[in-house]
């Protein structure tokens, strides 16, 4: 609705009086300087009460006859004839001021700033690199990010998401490397999001994944500028909101969720050795405890014939079938890891350690359980913790149990027909368009895939970014002598 010509201060606050007339801390201030009535309408919360006095009152007072345009030094300064407008930017802590006998309204941007100080990485933590990670504040990530990524390429793009939060969602991009098809398709479906409040980086990933049902994450989640840095350079779109301190990184494959920046700060021989590592520690986790059932309860003459009779020996007392012993210690870990994670960092640290050796201990005792089964459920634990993804680690691990349950069932040809399943499903899996289950056994993904070859041999983007830059590297090793 506009605002009508030459309105009255008794309009202007009529209006708005109907809106807020319930919040406590709306406040509007009548103030006369040079002949001129003006109206400050604001929220005592959101605005800098110093900064509205010092460049809002003083200046008015001390050149009433100038257009507030050449008076306030604000460069958050913008004008509007529309009410609606004037009442978000209210609600953004911006002070609306009017001029008695104006049909417009001033929005200047005097907010309070209140955020924490940049912090170290909590959830990503890397022996080498930067020490930086984002925080809640989306104007400070984007800070970050243009401080480490000094080009007109680069491109941010803002969108409000939200009924009632209106919440700011920044999509940011390299224009020459990402695909022009996937950042017009992901603002399509930014666009088509219609919810009353946006609690991200979950709801966003929910909202906009493809496969919903799917337990592997499609989207990675990050609070390094680094990491987000790196794949910004390989043509991926990433995507930050306020109120969070970490940002979303896609289109994405199952590969990503495999790989550090740890790799990149360290030879490229080790870095492939962690990145096997890593993979290994991945089947670990989902088949290990099905392997431990499928063997003891019905193919125990694939071992050799020493490890058999321990494993019998061990078994003899327990009251527990292998299914049973397998599931019940799985919960049981995850009982530990959940109060761990929950309780105050100390007490999560003690019951952790003392929990795993008291029950471990009791439970053999008592022979509920095998000491083999301590052993497996205790690796399988170690495994899930190598996965540098929280969203990959909890995936796999919720896998074990269907595989877990086929094994007993139908021993190993159950955990077979289990990872034959798995790898159809991650087959058939797109996100943005593009395959999840990229195959790494072509010569140019296979480089920072399975493996991490030197940085000099990775001239090229990876092929499902799809860009029309695809190369990165050129003549990386010209100062060599022929």
């Amino acid at each position: 609705m506009r605002v009508k010509q030459n309105p009255t201060i008794e309009t202007a606050e009529a209006y708005f009086n109907q809106i807020f007339s319930e919040q406590s801390d709306f406040q509007s201030k009548e103030l006369l300087m040079g002949g001129a009535l003006f109206k400050l309408f604001y929220f005592e919360s959101l605005v800098d009460l110093n900064l509205v006095q010092d460049f809002i009152l003083k200046p008015l007072l001390l050149r009433p006859q100038d257009g507030i345009r050449q008076v306030v030094s604000i460069l958050d300064y913008a004008e509007t004839d529309h009410w609606e407008e004037a009442v978000q930017a209210l609600l953004y802590g911006k002070v609306v001021l009017y001029q008695n006998g104006e049909s417009k309204l001033y929005l200047l941007g005097v907010d309070l700033k209140k955020e924490r100080s940049i912090n170290i990485p909590i959830n990503e933590r890397v022996l080498r690199g930067a020490n930086e990670a984002f925080i809640e504040n989306l104007d400070t990530n984007i800070n970050l990010m243009r401080k480490l990524i000094n080009s007109t390429e680069f491109v941010v793009k803002t969108y409000t998401i939200g009924r009632l939060s209106r919440t700011k969602v920044a999509v940011m991009y390299i224009k020459s490397a990402a695909t022009t098809a996937i950042v017009t398709e992901l603002e399509r479906r930014l666009a088509s999001i219609d919810i009353d409040y946006v609690e991200a980086p979950g709801f966003v990933d929910e909202l906009i994944r493809e496969k919903k049902f799917s337990l592997f994450p499609q989207l990675l989640i990050t609070e390094r500028p680094d990491r987000a840095r790196s794949y910004l350079m390989e043509g991926k779109v990433v995507i930050g909101t306020a109120g969070s301190p970490d940002v979303i990184i896609m289109p994405v494959t199952f590969w990503s969720f495999l790989q550090s920046p740890d790799d990149y700060q360290v030879s490229w021989l080790i870095g492939t050795f962690f990145r096997l590592l890593r993979i290994c520690c991945l089947f670990v986790t989902i088949g290990l405890p099905a392997l431990y059932v499928a063997v003891s309860a019905f193919n125990p003459q694939l071992l050799p014939i020493n490890f058999v009779n321990t494993l019998q020996s061990s078994l003899k007392y327990v009251t527990f079938p292998p299914v049973l012993e397998a599931l019940s210690m799985m919960f049981m870990l995850e009982i530990l890891r959940e109060a761990t994670i929950r309780l105050a960092s100390p007490v999560g640290q003690t019951i952790g350690v003392v929990g795993g050796i008291v029950i471990g201990t009791v439970v053999v005792q008592a022979n509920l359980v095998s000491n083999t089964i301590v052993i497996v459920t205790a690796l399988t634990g170690l495994a899930s913790f190598v996965l540098p993804s929280y969203e990959m680690s909890s995936a796999v691990r919720l896998l074990s149990y269907p595989a877990l349950l086929l094994s007993a069932l139908f021993g190993l040809f159950g955990l077979a027909f289990f990872f034959m399943m798995l790898c159809i499903h991650l087959c058939q899996m797109t996100t943005m368009g593009l395959p999840y289950f990229t195959p790494p056994f072509s010569l140019t993904d296979t480089k920072d895939t399975l493996f991490r070859v030197p940085i000099w041999r990775l001239l090229k983007r990876p092929i499902e970014t799809i860009s029309s830059n695809r190369t990165r590297l050129r003549n990386p090793r010209s100062w060599k002598r022929p």
